[in-house]
Parts: C-alpha cells; structure tokens; sequence
C-alpha cells in the first residue's frame, strides 16, 4: 500500500425536499388501507347455524337467500363438539345485516316431490340454499348462534289469507299442503304441524284464503277426510272414499253452521277424526262410568231407536278422576238436555237366556237418552252423568234386600219375576258374615206388589218328586233353568219389611211363617240309632226345615235332638210322625217297580223326614218316637185278628188290598193249637181303619186263578194277596178269613135232587145261557133221603123265578142213541167243566108271582123238549 497516494472524500449535500421514491410506497400503503377498509366494511356479520344433518351444504357455494335475493354465504361446515349435530359458519352481508334478530329463523331449500306436490324447484337450478325469515321485532342486537328448522315456517308459506291453528289427537293421513275444502272446494292448505307442549295432542298450522276467510265462524267445524274410511259391524261394512287428491295427499273438510260469528287470525279449533265425530249440533259434556268401553270415535246417542247425537272425544277431568265424554245432539232435540234428562251406558250382554246389544262387541257401547218426568220444571244444562243398567235401576226403582244361607249361583243381572212377569233384578251380591245378602230392585211400576209378608223364593232349579203314583217332575222355561231367576208372593200389609228371606223353592216359602226367626229343639227316641250325623237335615215332605243337632245313648233307647225352626214350627202337629228318610227304598213286583229316593243331602248325610197322619202311635212320654222308615210310620195302624183252617199260602209282608189298593199288611203268622187253627195278625193303616175293623167286612185270600174264560188275578202270580169288602157294623179286630172271595148278597133257593149229580159249590146257574147265579151250599138232608142244594140268584135276576120255574141240570153230555143213528148233546165246554143248573119258567099258563126267598124246588136230572123252547115274557119289576 502507498502511504504516499492521495486521497479523495466524497462532498456531502443535504437534499432540502421529499424524494420521488416515496411515492410508490406510499401510494401502495394507502391501496392497502382503503382494501382493508373496503374488505371490512363489505364482511358483512358473521353467524353461526346449526342443522340436524349437513345433508345439501358446500362451503363457499351454499347461498342464503331472502325471497330469492343473495344476502349470505356459507363459508365454513363443522361438527359439534358433542357430534350430535353440525353448524355452518355462514356470512350475512353488510345490507342484509339488518335481517337478524331473536326471532330470525333459517332452513334448508331443496327440491322435494310428495304426494302432496313438488317444492323447491328452484334450487333445481342454483343448487339447495339456505333460506332466512326475519323476526317480527327489528333492533341491533342479534344473538350469533341460531337453530334452523326442518322446513319453511307457516308464515312464510301463508303470504295472504288467515291463519287458523287446529288441535288434533293425532296427525292421520295429513301432511304439509293437505287441502281444507268446503263443500268439495279447496279454500286452505295445511302449512305444518307439531306435538303441543304436553306432547299429547298434535297443533296443525293452516291457513284459509283471502277469498274464503268469511265461511269460517266460531261454530265451524273441521274433520279429517283422509283416506277411506270404514266401519264394520254386525249390520255390515260401510265404506266411505273421498277424492282422489285427498286419498293421496289428505285434507280437511269444514262445515259452518248457520249463526256462528267470524272469528280473528290464529283462531284455533278441534280437529275431528271423522264426519261423525264432528258432532254438527249442540254440544254437552257427559261423565261416564269407569271402564265404559264406549268408543270416542262416534259412538252415537240413541232415543228410541232413532240416533240423535254422537260422542265427538273423550278425556279426563282436571284431577282424572272420571272420564268425560264430548258429544253433540241434534238442535232438533234441544228440548231433552234438562236437569231431568239421564243417560243409560247401553252394554252388551250375551248368555244362554239370550243376547242384547251385540254389534257393541264391535262398535263399542253407546248411550241412550232417557228424558225427564218433568220438563216443565226442569232447567236447561249442557252436563251430564252416565249410569250403567244396574245403577239407573236402583235409582228408577224400589230397592229390598233379601238374605239366604247360600248364593244358589245367582249373580248381579239376575231376573225377579212375579207371576212369569219381569218386575225386577239383581244388582249386588255380598257375603255379609254367615249369609249371603241380595240387593234387588223392583220397578216403579210395580211398587204396588211389595207386601210386609211377600216370599221371595228360586224359580229356576227343576224338581223331581217319587211317589207311588210315578215320578212328579216339575221343570221351569228354559231361560229360568240356564240363567237363574227370582220368584215372589205377594201378601201382607201394604208396607215393605227392613229385609226378606229367600228361600230355597216355592214349596219352602208356602210351607214358612213369614217375621219367624230362630229355631226350636225337639227331642226324638229310636229303638236304635239311624244313618244320621250332625247336620243332617230335618225334612217335610222332602223339604228341608231344620237339622239334626246332636245324639246320645241311654240305658233303653237313643235320643236324637233336632232343631226346626221357628217359621215351620206350625207344621208340628199332636199328630205327628217322625220317621228315618235316608238312601233309597225300592219295592219291586208284577205291579211294577216303586222307588222312593231321599233328596242328595240324605243320601250323603242322613236324615230324618216328619209329617201328620191321624191314628200313629207318635209319642214316648214326653218325646216324639222315631220310626226306622216311612213304611212302619205310615203303616201302623189297627191290628186284625184273621182266623183260617190253615195258612192259604200267606207270608208276613203279604199285602191287604181294597180294589187293588194296599190298606194294610200281614205283620205275623202262628198256630193256634188250642182251637186248630192258624191265627193271621194284620196292621191295617190309620186312615182305612175306621171303614175295614167293623163287623161284617170280609176277609178272602185272592189267587191267581186260571179257566177257560181266562186268567184272573195274574199279578197273584207269585204272591198271594189278602183282599176286604168293608162292613157297616161295630169295631171289632176279629174276623175269620173267607175261602171265597165276596159277593154281593142275592136271593137264596133250595134245590132238591135224588143224587148230587155233578153239582157242586160254585157251579153256575144259568137262565138262557146267561150266568145269573151259582150253588152256595151242597148237603144231605136231614134224613139222608136227597141231596139239597142252596142256590144264590144275584138281586138283579131274582125276579126271574117265579112260583112255577124248573130246574135241571145242563153238566155233561147227551147221548140218545135210536133205530135212526146217535143223538149227542152237550152243553158249552164250560159247563162241561164246571157243571150247571138251567132253569125256565112255562109260557102256556098265566105268569104267577115271584118266588119267596129260600123256596124250595125239584133238580131235574135233564130237561124235556119243550121245556127249552119255553120263552116267557116276564117283565123287570
């Protein structure tokens, strides 16, 4: 480096202005401020939207429109912090700022095709955006988060016409753009719907044209027509279609009645099911019995038989405690909604008796309308209580109270009858301690038959009774005997008793003494004790009045002890039977087979029967005597002595008849060896003693007996019987028994004959063939020189002899035997057998009188030729 080189420095000069160089960068700083400015002020505000589902949404291309013009962009699409939802970061411009508030609502624009119509065809072509509704209040203030809708808002699609809001119970075949038309005319549309707050009920948002808003008034009523409708029952199917569009799409029908006002917007109204249920007539209230089965959807309201009014809804009252059903009646029939008015829940009822209301099954129950007594004096109300069968009965009618040991199956419903006529009815069976208590209603009408002393007994159980006339079968109308039913008597004052009893059959209630309550201890005494128990019911002719109560052992005999009470405490008589009536008693011969069977609780339990014949030996002291059965309490009677040679084949049991009735039996048979004989005691019932133990009755034994005229006597077949023909005398037991059965006393002749020929007791007299007589006695004379015949000529025939009358004897046969051949003649083969004495009276002389009693005439040993051919006319006295 030369040190010694020269150096320069550089003259420095201050510039006394702004270098041009700055202008460009100023100029770029105020281009950026004014872009800044620029980009800042045309921002705009931005705001956050959440949606259900980003379905539809592109960042930077989906717009936000208000009534087709641009004011927003999305700019961003994010998911919630909870992922259950997304929100779009979305751009108002500055001029459109204006347009948020609280109230400021946003949804989604797409096309969309129902069978309701098409919408959001112009997001066809620009794509789907988001649409914006301003709030109703404008201020500066707007919040910048916001929650967009499911679809458009109501008032965004009512842009002229009337709002109206319908309450329905669910939303149906309707949808957003369902037609409202009036009288087939489309005069609304459905604009959207939703759960009320409750979530019960469905509000539907609809608006009314400008054009139809005046059809609309308070009284108006709206139904839904969607769809087709039916309704099926027992009269068959009734099918109801309307349009096509409303098939497709649904809709509303309306109707205004004459009278209504016109109402203001949002008016709000009930949206009815169906036309029936729109109730077109003055509206009630009715609060129905718990579980009433009617059916909301129109069930209707009956007068007799004619429909007057329909159930339009049911609900509950404010605490829920009754159900309470809207309806509406015809305006014509105003004049029945009074004070007076009831209303009876028609139910159905099917059993084996019969079958009411069955289309209920299907349709549901209904109500009918019962009008008041008095409407005169009854006030006009809209509000009403329905009251089922049982309870409008006792309210319409009088009601009694009726105790019994059991319920016999009997159930509320149960008819009351009073000479084969409905009266009344059951309405509640209660157990109430040890008895069963009926609660029964009688008509009104029939109040007049309620007595102080009415029996109440069951009508509807079937009885049988065996006797030995046969088997006594009573049986009620099929209904009583399926169903059940209550009969009554009615007597006394003309008061009602506190309560009644109900006894078990109409023979119980006839036999009872009414106002009789208790029962009264009887002591009986049995050589031996019966098949009885504790329990065992004391009977009356098969009817049950009282138990056995209890029995013990003494040194002679057993003491049964029963209690009867005290309302059949009359019954018992000072002539009184008691007797064992348990199991089954057959007696069987060629009669036929007689069987006497104890009622069911006998034959299980035991039991003792009782009743009143005169004559029975009844008492031991001071106690009543117990008979072992029926046959020796009935049968013993007066005892009969029967003195015979020797035993005709009889045997203890045989049987003493009258004409072929049993009035008595053989009780014993023995040897009387100090007058050789057999002695035959008989008993003879009470109520044939008086008439058979007298002097001059007869005693025979009755056989079967076989001839040629035939067979008599054939049930003696294999037992013997003893028959009687009562006297007229004085009492008396001793009687000796015929050989011969009796017959009527006739008029006696004597016959005299040099030998006895074939004559013997019983051979028949005859008079022109005709038996009128027979031979009662056959003897020697007393010196031994013919034999005497005494003949009985019946009383009807006696006057056939007369003074001058022969006799001959027809037994055997004739043989004359000549030059010219043989003769035979006989007579019939009877007399052949049997033998017999003819006799006539000559005709060739004038007729004399009538023999006297016991004459005495010649015994021919035959009859000359021309005694035959005589033909007297002797005329009847």
């Amino acid at each position: 480096m030369n040190n010694n080189s020269k150096s320069y420095e550089p003259e420095i000069k201050r510039s006394r202005g702004i270098s041009p160089l700055w202008i460009l960068p100023i100029l770029t700083m105020v281009l950026a401020g004014w872009l800044v400015y620029k980009a800042i002020n045309d921002a705009g505000v931005r705001v956050q939207i959440h949606f259900s589902n980003g379905q539809g949404l592109v960042a930077g291309r989906t717009t936000i429109r208000y009534q087709g013009l641009e004011v927003g962009m999305v700019r961003n699409i994010k998911l919630s912090p909870d992922l259950e939802s997304i929100f779009v970061d979305a751009e108002i411009y500055p001029e459109a700022i204006k347009l948020l508030s609280k109230d400021t609502q946003f949804w989604l624009v797409k096309p969309k095709a129902s069978l309701s119509g098409v919408s959001g065809l112009d997001a066809l072509v620009s794509g789907n955006y988001i649409a914006i509704q301003p709030g109703e209040t404008e201020t500066n203030n707007h919040p910048d988060e916001y929650q967009a809708l499911d679809s458009a808002p109501a008032n965004q699609i009512a842009h002229h016409g009337m709002s109206v809001q319908l309450n329905a119970s669910n939303l149906g075949g309707l949808s957003v753009g369902s037609q409202i038309v009036y009288k087939k005319i489309p005069i609304g549309e459905v604009l959207s719907y939703q759960l009320d707050k409750n979530n019960k009920s469905v509000l539907i948002q609809a608006s009314i044209k400008e054009d139809y808003k005046d059809v609309i008034t308070n009284k108006s009523r709206f139904w839904n027509v969607s769809g087709i409708g039916a309704n099926m029952g027992f009269n068959g199917i009734d099918v109801h279609l309307e349009s096509l569009s409303a098939l497709i799409g649904g809709a509303i029908a309306v109707d205004s009645p004459d009278g209504g006002e016109p109402v203001k917007e949002h008016a709000q109204f009930h949206l009815y099911k169906n036309l029936k249920t729109a109730g077109r007539g003055i509206p009630i209230t009715i609060t129905l019995p718990d579980n009433s089965q009617v059916n909301p959807d129109g069930s209707p309201i009956m007068y007799r038989g004619i429909e007057i009014g329909q159930i339009t809804d049911l609900n509950f009252n404010d605490d829920r405690s009754h159900v309470v059903a809207s309806a509406a009646v015809e305006p014509a029939f105003s004049d029945l909604l009074t004070s007076g008015t009831q209303f009876l829940l028609e139910e159905p009822e099917l059993s084996v008796s019969g079958s009411k209301n069955l289309t209920n099954f299907v349709k549901g129950n209904f109500l009918t309308l019962i009008p008041s007594e008095h409407k005169a004096s009854d006030k006009t109300v809209r509000q009403f209580v329905a009251k089922r069968q049982a309870a409008f009965d006792k309210r319409h009618a009088m009601s009694l109270t009726l105790w019994a040991p059991d319920s016999y199956g009997l159930e509320t419903g149960t008819p009351i009858y009073y000479r084969g006529i409905t009266v009344g009815r059951v309405v509640d069976v209660q157990l109430q301690k040890d008895k069963v208590a009926f609660s029964i209603t009688i008509d009104d009408k029939y109040r007049h038959l309620v007595r102080s002393q009415n029996r109440f007994y069951l009508s509807s159980s079937a009885r049988a009774q065996l006797s030995d006339d046969g088997v006594s079968v009573s049986i009620p109308p099929a209904k009583r005997l399926l169903t059940g039913s209550i009969s009554f008597m009615s007597a006394g004052q003309k008061h009602a008793a506190k309560h009644y009893q109900l006894y078990e059959n109409q023979s119980l209630a006839n036999l009872a003494q009414v106002n009789q309550s208790g029962s009264q201890a009887l002591t009986l005494v049995a050589d031996k004790l019966p098949p009885i128990s504790t329990g065992s019911p004391l009977l009356y002719r098969n009817l049950k009045v009282g138990t056995v109560t209890q029995y013990h052992l003494t040194d002679a005999d057993v003491e049964v002890t029963v209690n009867i009470e005290n309302q059949y405490r009359h019954l018992l008589t000072e002539n009184t039977v008691f007797w064992n009536h348990s199991g089954i008693d057959i007696q069987a011969s060629l009669s036929g087979i007689s069987m006497q069977a104890a009622p069911l609780q006998s034959l299980l339990k035991g039991g003792i029967e009782f009743d009143n014949f005169k004559g029975i030996d009844n008492r031991v002291n001071d106690h009543w005597k117990l008979y072992p059965d029926y046959d020796q309490a009935r049968h013993h009677g007066t005892e009969v002595t029967l003195v015979t040679e020797d035993n005709p084949d009889l045997k203890v049991g045989t049987p003493l008849q009258y004409k072929g009735v049993n009035v008595g039996k053989v009780i014993s048979i023995a040897p009387d060896f100090a007058h050789h004989n057999v002695t035959i005691k008989a008993q003879i019932q009470p109520d044939y003693s008086q008439q058979l133990a007298r002097a001059g009755s007869v005693f025979w034994v009755s056989k079967v007996k076989i001839s040629l005229k035939g067979i008599d006597n054939i049930d003696k077949l294999f037992h013997n019987s003893i028959s009687v023909e009562p006297g007229n005398g004085a009492a008396t037991t001793e009687f000796s028994l015929s050989k011969s059965p009796y017959k009527a006393m006739g008029t006696t002749f004597v016959l005299q004959s040099a030998s006895r020929q074939s004559v013997m007791v019983g051979t028949p007299v005859l008079y022109r063939g005709l038996e009128v007589g027979h031979v009662k006695k056959v003897a020697l004379s007393s010196l031994a020189d013919r034999i005497v015949s005494t003949i009985e000529i019946k009383p009807q025939y006696a006057y056939l002899v007369r003074q001058n009358t022969v006799f001959w004897n027809t037994s055997g046969v004739d043989v004359s035997i000549g030059i010219s051949g043989a003769s035979v003649k006989s007579g019939t083969l009877d007399s052949l057998i049997r033998g017999g004495i003819s006799f006539a009276t000559p005709d060739k002389q004038p007729l004399l009188h009538a023999a006297k009693e016991g004459q005495s005439f010649i015994l021919h040993q035959s009859a000359e030729e021309d005694w035959k051919e005589w033909s007297t006319v002797i005329p009847k006295p």
